[in-house]
C-alpha cells in the first residue's frame, strides 16, 4: 500500500485544485483513472464549470453500505516565497508528502484508496463506496451531490487530519455577516459623521474575547468560538465612512443559528458609540456532529486502530466537515479520522508522514473489513 500511497499522493498533490476558484475535474480524473488502473469500478461526476468529484463503488452483495469520503479540493496555496518547498511539486521528500492537499485532505483520499484497492474477499456483505469530492473547503457541492446518487447509507468514515484519533463529534460552523451604518463627512471634518470603520474596529476588539472560548465545555468539543475574519469598509481616503462590514466565523457546540445571531448582536452591541447602527444576519450554517458512542463504527475504529499498532483515542474535531454537511440532508453514522496533523493545514509547510498515511490505509481497511463481515 505504501506504493500506492507515494504515487498517488503525490499525483494528487501535483494537480492544483485550489479552492476558490475551485478546479477539482483534473483531480477527479486522474483519481478515477488511477482506481481502473488499480481494477476498481470509477467514474467522473461532473459539476459543472470545472467541478467534479470522482466516486469509486465496490459491492459484494446484499449488506450494509459503508462510504469513504474525503475531498479534492484545497485552499489557495498563497505566496510560494513563503514555502519551505514547492507545494506543488516536491512530492515524497524525507519520508513525507509534501505541498498543498497533503494534510487536507489528498493523502488521506490515497490512503483510501489503497486499503479500497486491497479489498478481496468472498466472505464480505454490502457495499463500500469512496468519494473524492469537489468543494469541502465552500460549500460542500460534491458531497451534497453524490449522496444523492446512494439509495442508502448505513456509515461513513471522512477523511480528515485528526493525527489518527477518532473524532466521534466535530464543532459546527455559523457564519455571520455584520454591517456597521455611520453618516458620511468630509476627512478634514470628521466630527461631522460617524465612522462605521472605526465602530467595526471597536466591535472587533470586543469580538476577540470570544476566541478564547464561550458557552458550556462539551466533553470533545471543548466550548464555542468565534473569531473575526474579514474587515471592510471605506470609500475614499478623504470620506469618512458611513458603511463597514465584518464576517465573524462561529464554531458551535450546541448553539442553534438563532441563538448565535442573539448571542452575537448582543455582544457587540456595548462597544458601539452611540450614533451607530449595526445588522446582522446570518450567511451560512452547518450544524454541529456528534455520532453513537458504542455504535458499530465506533468499534469497528477501535479494533483498526489496534490492527495500526494504534491505541485508540476519542476526539472532537473543532473544524465542521462534509459529515457535518451530509447528516444534515442524510442522517448517517460517521466518524472522522485520518492522517496527519491539523495545525500544518493551510499552512506554508504543509506535509505528512508516508508512515502515517500507511498506518491510516489499515486503519480504513481494517474499518472496512469489520462492518462487511
Amino acid at each position: 500500500m505504501r506504493e500506492i500511497i507515494e504515487s498517488i499522493g503525490s499525483g494528487l498533490v501535483r494537480v492544483n485544485s485550489e479552492n476558490p476558484p475551485g478546479r477539482e475535474s483534473d483531480a477527479a480524473r486522474y483519481f478515477a483513472e488511477r482506481a481502473a488502473e488499480l481494477g476498481l469500478k470509477a467514474r467522473v461526476i461532473e459539476h459543472g464549470a470545472g467541478r467534479a468529484s470522482a466516486l469509486v463503488d465496490m459491492s459484494f452483495g446484499e449488506g450494509p453500505v459503508l462510504v469513504f469520503n474525503s475531498h479534492l479540493d484545497t485552499v489557495p496555496v498563497g505566496p510560494i516565497e513563503r514555502w519551505s518547498f514547492h507545494p506543488f511539486s516536491t512530492g515524497v521528500s524525507g519520508g513525507y508528502l509534501c505541498g498543498r492537499g497533503s494534510v487536507d485532505a489528498k493523502g488521506a483520499l490515497a490512503a483510501m484508496l489503497a486499503a479500497v484497492s486491497t479489498l478481496r474477499s468472498e466472505r464480505f456483505v454490502g457495499r463500500v463506496v469512496l468519494m473524492a469530492v469537489a468543494d469541502e473547503e465552500v460549500s460542500g457541492l460534491g458531497s451534497l451531490s453524490l449522496i444523492k446518487l446512494l439509495d442508502r447509507v448505513d456509515y461513513m468514515v471522512v477523511g480528515e487530519p485528526t493525527s489518527l484519533k477518532i473524532c466521534v463529534a466535530s464543532r459546527g460552523r455559523t457564519e455571520v455577516s455584520v454591517n456597521f451604518y455611520g453618516k458620511p463627512a468630509h476627512a478634514s471634518k470628521p466630527l461631522e459623521g460617524v465612522n462605521a470603520v472605526t465602530a467595526s474596529a471597536r466591535a472587533c476588539v470586543r469580538l476577540a474575547q470570544l476566541e478564547k472560548g464561550f458557552g458550556k465545555r462539551l466533553r470533545y468539543l471543548g466550548r464555542s468560538s468565534a473569531a473575526v475574519t474579514v474587515m471592510r469598509g471605506g470609500l475614499k481616503p478623504n470620506v469618512i465612512p458611513d458603511v463597514a462590514n465584518i464576517v465573524i466565523d462561529v464554531r458551535t457546540t450546541v448553539e442553534k443559528p438563532a441563538e448565535t445571531l442573539r448571542f452575537i448582536k448582543q455582544f457587540i452591541k456595548p462597544a458601539l458609540p452611540r450614533k451607530t447602527s449595526f445588522e446582522a444576519t446570518i450567511t451560512s450554517h452547518i450544524p454541529p456532529y456528534m455520532t453513537k458512542l458504542g455504535g458499530a463504527l465506533v468499534n469497528a475504529c477501535q479494533q483498526a486502530c489496534r490492527a495500526a499498532g494504534i491505541k485508540p483515542v476519542f476526539a472532537g474535531f473543532d473544524a465542521a466537515t462534509d459529515l457535518n454537511r451530509i447528516h444534515k440532508v442524510r442522517p448517517v453514522e460517521g466518524v472522522i479520522i485520518g492522517p496527519g496533523d491539523l495545525r500544518l493545514a493551510h499552512s506554508f509547510r504543509e506535509k505528512v508522514a508516508v508512515k502515517e498515511l500507511v498506518k491510516a490505509a489499515v486503519i480504513y481497511k481494517t474499518i472496512a473489513e469489520k462492518i462487511l463481515s
